[in-house]
């Protein structure tokens, strides 16, 4: 059984309080004191240790750690549509790798009632946590408040920047740096948006045949991501 513990917490013969949906999570699996779990933090932390106390209160004893180096980067910047697909997606690119993600405000997701707003990326960043407990990933992707479109294209971006965009070249064979794959809301950017990130200097990229609903297309960007540095490390 795989425990969550705070990012920054676990050592070595130290005891370490679970919060209350890891307690949750415990007593659905029907834990019991004295059983050994895997760690992980979401922060490359990976180790053992032991359960302690029962019901509503749980810790574990650490018994041993390892901390893996961070990955390169690829964030995933997509249109804060609908909260549930955002949701979902975060969860999926998760599994995948991805490093970051951050909802973008445009045109098209003004008008969106259930679009994702700042008080729900607390909850969008567990339910990552949660994914790569799933996963036996070692680290989460961070979160983000959604931030305007035009405040991320005129941020300083680390490595290759790709706009998805059903008519721009194949995703890259091989990638081995950071990479930012930026991704419309449903209904895409509008021509404005398009050209400003154009003129940003972000690639447009295609992931697939046809056109994909944006949950659809970050899960897919981020394969493709995943595929590329497994072919250029192989």
């Amino acid at each position: 059984m795989k425990v969550l513990v705070p990012a920054g917490t676990a050592a070595p013969d130290t005891l370490v309080p679970l919060d209350d949906d890891e307690a949750h999570h415990l007593r659905v699996r029907r834990a019991a004191a004295g059983e050994t779990v895997e760690l992980r933090d979401g922060a490359g932390l990976s180790g053992t240790g032991v359960l302690e106390g029962g019901t509503s209160r749980w810790a574990v004893r650490v018994a041993q750690v390892n901390r893996t180096i961070p990955p390169a980067a690829l964030v995933l910047a997509v249109g804060a549509g609908d909260r549930d697909r955002f949701a979902w997606l975060v969860e999926k690119a998760a599994e995948l790798g991805a490093t970051e993600i951050v909802p973008v405000e445009t045109e098209r997701t003004a008008g969106v009632a259930t679009r994702v707003q700042a008080k729900h990326a607390e909850r969008l960043g567990r339910r990552a946590l949660e994914s790569i407990k799933q996963s036996g990933a070692l680290w989460s992707p961070r979160v983000l408040a959604p931030m305007p479109l035009g405040e991320l294209l005129r941020a300083r971006t680390e490595g290759a920047r790709w706009i998805a965009d059903p008519e721009g070249a194949p995703s890259p064979a091989s990638v081995a740096d950071a990479v930012t794959v930026l991704i419309g809301p449903e209904g895409g950017f509008t021509a404005g948006e398009r050209a400003a990130a154009a003129e940003a200097g972000w690639q447009a990229v295609r992931l697939g045949p046809h056109v994909l609903r944006f949950e659809t297309a970050a899960v897919a960007a981020a394969a493709c991501v995943a595929a590329a540095r497994e072919r250029t490390s192989s």
